[in-house]
């Protein structure tokens, strides 16, 4: 959320009232059901668990995606003198107002509302250039180009700067919609967070002012940075003079950085005497060395949001950290564990607001974008989280983590309608997506595409062909029919991309000529692996180093056409080519017409592109479609972008679908003409079906020790790891630190008896109430809760009530009772436990709440796996001091 803001007022939103209470409550169940979620009523699975409300066989993710780059696509322009050039009103303001039809209108704003200028661009960079990769929609590269030159032209300090021509990346002050004024917050996070998308963007197009602005930038960078030993190399600013608040440190926002440093240094760049790589190996040492030791710091992973000191945790800081180490494992080989931790650690700093409520809903988890901000708006920090626990899963081989990821973003596609409305309040409404259109749209275009990264069997679209992934950027592509052909900017060792694809290659060759690739089991040399789908779907990851241009060609369910099977009406050209490039018709009339009818569920419009594009409204079975095409291209492109998709819809009903296209007669008002140039149609009537709802979670044993700070598990005298635990719920109010608050991180020292593992009762949580959501696959479960009543606890005043699922299952327990005295360790452990939403929660309650203090819950370690447990104590109750009732 942007705005200004802090942590008294950013909690001011609406919500819908009846859930506001509820939240409220503190004997609210956990894992909660609702009926209704965003802007949909939920679905579940036979299991309780939050299925997708979409049901087009292209699945929730493609839904969501299509729909946000549908809304960049089709927003209005703002044109001279109202603004320096023309182009759309997002790239210069980040406000906005949408209507239930669809209609979209800006909303003026103030200097301190311009601030989110640079994240904007940064997400709206990103996102075009995975949108491009994947759908082959040029209107990607006009977007990226519009973007990237009004950063350049209009967002950066002037050459007699301290740092000259240095993006303004959060630009309070001077005119919106006209020059950034240097004394606005040059935060160098964000700078960053828009290079690195630039570099991409610059290797789709070739554009070389976006590199060199990119190198100048690094090169600033890596020159001022801070050499003394032990302190951050970076502030968080580059003019900490004309910021308003007075903490000014960089933590966690140094990854951004060094993702900027290393996509030039892939690109061959380096800085004089290689300064870029010393600069990138100092915060690298930086994340090492101080972060990580501090791994459950609330501001750790904190400070990126412009608006606000967020000197606490925050979801875009989570995301980037995480998926550093992921991808650089050499530099950071605890990665495994630190990156667990720090994706479950910020599970447990979002819980404390009971305003927002954050935790688990039908089993997936669902919570704000910080301990501080912003009410129920629970959609965009797990839209955000969800890729990264999924890129964690399929690194480390954790069922538990992609699970997690699965369930959290098919719960945070529930916000979105056809009309490009986004109802971010869990209960349904708004909270945030109502004003600011960064979130709204471009931030799920970038996330929706990222998730489909990691789990193509889940996520991406049945029975189409799409590049999923890719370790190099994808600069030219071509989907037609029984053929899939692309280009990447480069190829070094090793170049790894994944397409799912809706028929199996009888080739995958090299664009250029040469030797076919060759079919492998492993990719230890340049070839292709395939892992069969099902309904004729399959994943198809193919390595070709040294290698930029890539075919894959076999027999598919789609059918194709050239302008021969389209009838045209009005004004149109023909033009004549050499075979095999089939022949093409253009018009730059109004009212010029094109119709093609076709039997199936979805269908692409191939065109070509061009400096003098023009505009076409799009009809479906006679219904005008809120985005039409434009077929402009900016013209610095290096790539022959003939057989470019124009438009495409998926999702539709299976039957007879008319498709037709109607010239305006104009173009934008940044192109040269009014052409609308069609090359031909391809259709699928295939049908098939998306495994987003396929997960059922991990039945394997799941163990926690709370309180641990450690960033290596701790090992029990079997040899059973046992994790921090973090997925656990506390509620503090807004701001509250849980780690501080609620953790005992310091170990007791005195000796304890009772058991060969007494560090797994050393740690512990502490509080009025709390809860513990353990994800979970079907079947019967046993919980085993261990206890310690150390630090001088006495447990005989007022004993703890304990739930599972809803149940009560203990009744005032008294720890130190039941052990046998003080200093002692006991273990509860219930059987039979079956899951309740797909989940497993634990919810420990105090005593007396009007003794003074009010009596605490606490728990040390928890242990949840699959069949009996074994022999644990019988509970003893402050009041009789004679075993309780246990309920199962």
């Amino acid at each position: 959320m942007n705005g200004p803001r802090t942590m008294a007022t950013v909690l001011t939103r609406p919500v819908v009232a009846l859930a506001f209470l509820a939240a409220l409550s503190s004997t609210c169940p956990a894992a909660q059901v609702q009926p209704r979620y965003y802007a949909h009523p939920a679905v579940h699975d036979a299991h309780g668990v939050i299925a997708p409300w979409y049901k087009g066989q292209n699945g929730p993710c493609d839904y969501r995606l299509r729909i946000a780059a549908e809304t960049l696509k089709r927003y209005p322009w703002v044109l001279p003198p109202a603004a320096p050039v023309a182009a759309p009103h997002f790239i210069f303001n980040g406000h906005w107002k949408i209507a239930p039809d669809g209609t979209i209108t800006p909303v003026p704003i103030n200097d301190w509302d311009n601030g989110d200028l640079g994240q904007r661009a940064a997400y709206i960079l990103s996102g075009m250039v995975d949108y491009y990769r994947y759908t082959g929609d040029p209107a990607a590269i006009a977007i990226m180009t519009i973007q990237a030159d009004a950063i350049l032209d209009h967002a950066c300090t002037p050459k007699t700067h301290p740092w000259p021509e240095f993006p303004i990346s959060v630009p309070v002050k001077g005119k919106p919609y006209g020059q950034a004024d240097p004394r606005g917050m040059i935060q160098l996070d964000i700078v960053a967070e828009i290079g690195l998308p630039l570099l991409r963007a610059y290797q789709v197009t070739g554009n070389v002012r976006w590199l060199a602005a990119a190198k100048h930038w690094a090169d600033l960078l890596a020159a001022k940075r801070d050499r003394t030993p032990g302190k951050a190399p970076w502030g968080r600013y580059a003019n900490p003079e004309n910021v308003t608040w007075p903490d000014r440190q960089q933590t966690g926002g140094v990854v951004f950085l060094l993702e900027f440093f290393d996509e030039l240094i892939r690109l061959g760049y380096t800085g004089q005497g290689n300064a870029i790589i010393a600069a990138r190996d100092a915060g690298r040492a930086y994340l090492r060395d101080a972060l990580l030791p501090a791994w459950t710091v609330n501001d750790t992973w904190g400070r990126n949001y412009w608006d606000w000191n967020d000197n606490v945790q925050a979801e875009n800081v989570t995301e980037f950290a995480a998926r550093y180490m992921i991808d650089h494992p050499d530099a950071f080989p605890n990665w495994r564990n630190d990156v667990r931790n720090i994706l479950g650690l910020f599970l447990n700093h979002t819980g404390v607001d009971p305003a927002s409520a954050g935790e688990v809903y039908s089993g997936a988890w669902a919570f704000p974008e910080s301990c501080g901000c912003c009410g129920r708006s629970l959609w965009y920090g797990p839209m955000e989280l969800a890729p990264v626990w999924a890129q964690y899963g399929v690194a480390a081989g954790s069922p538990w983590a992609r699970e997690v990821a699965r369930r959290m973003q098919i719960l945070a596609t529930y916000d979105g309608h056809d009309t490009g409305v986004s109802e971010d309040n869990l209960d349904g409404g708004f909270v945030v997506n109502a004003d600011w259109f960064k979130i709204a749209h471009p931030m799920a275009l970038k996330h929706m595409l990222a998730m489909i990264a990691w789990m193509p069997e889940e996520f991406a679209p049945a029975r189409e062909d799409h590049i999923v992934r890719s370790t190099g950027v994808v600069s030219a592509v071509k989907y037609n029919r029984d053929n899939l052909w692309y280009w990447t900017f480069d190829a070094p060792t090793p170049t790894i991309d994944v397409l799912r694809l809706n028929f199996l290659p009888s080739r995958v060759y090299p664009a250029t000529g040469g030797q076919d690739l060759e079919r492998r089991d492993t990719l230890d040399a340049n070839g292709y692996t395939v892992k069969p789908l099902g309904r004729g779907d399959y994943l198809v990851t193919v390595r070709h180093d040294g290698l930029n241009g890539v075919g894959a060609s076999g027999p598919g369910p789609e059918q194709n056409t050239d302008c021969r099977g389209i009838a045209f009406t009005g004004f149109w050209v023909t033009t004549t080519s050499q075979p095999p490039e089939p022949s093409a018709r253009w018009t730059e009339k109004a009212g010029a017409t094109a119709t093609f009818t076709f039997t199936g569920n979805r269908v692409l419009l191939l065109g070509q592109p061009r400096t003098d594009g023009g505009l076409a409204e799009v009809h479906i079975d006679g219904v005008k479609q809120i985005v039409g095409i434009d077929c402009w291209n900016p013209g610095s492109d290096t790539f022959d972008r003939r057989g470019s998709v124009l438009y495409y819809r998926n999702g539709l009903s299976a039957g007879r679908h008319v498709l037709k296209i109607v010239a305006l007669g104009k173009g934008n008002p940044r192109s040269g003409g009014a052409c609308v140039y069609i090359e031909g149609a391809a259709w699928s009537d295939a049908t098939g079906e998306s495994g987003a709802s396929a997960g059922e979670g991990p039945t394997d044993t799941q163990r926690m020790v709370f309180g641990y700070t450690g960033r290596d598990d701790l090992k029990d005298s079997a040899g059973n790891l046992w994790r921090p635990g973090t997925e656990w719920v506390v509620r503090l109010g807004a701001g509250g630190d849980s780690v501080a608050k609620s953790w005992w991180t310091t170990p007791t020292t005195g000796p304890i008896a009772g058991t060969s593992d007494p560090d797994l009762y050393r740690y512990g949580i502490h509080a009025r109430e709390f809860v513990v959501n353990v994800t979970v696959g079907p079947g019967k479960y046993h919980a085993r809760l261990k206890f310690a009543a150390g630090r001088k606890l006495d447990t005989s005043r007022d004993g703890m009530t304990i739930a599972i699922n809803g149940k009560t299952v203990v009744r005032k327990l008294d720890v130190a009772a039941t052990a046998g005295g003080p200093d002692r360790a006991v273990d509860l452990v219930f059987d039979d436990i079956e899951p309740r939403n797909g989940v497993i929660d634990l919810r420990f309650t105090g005593g007396d709440a009007t003794a003074k203090p009010p009596g605490e819950a606490f728990v040390q370690a928890i242990e949840v796996g699959p069949g009996p447990g074994g022999k644990g104590a019988a509970p003893v109750s402050v009041a009789s001091q004679s075993p309780v009732e246990k309920g199962r």
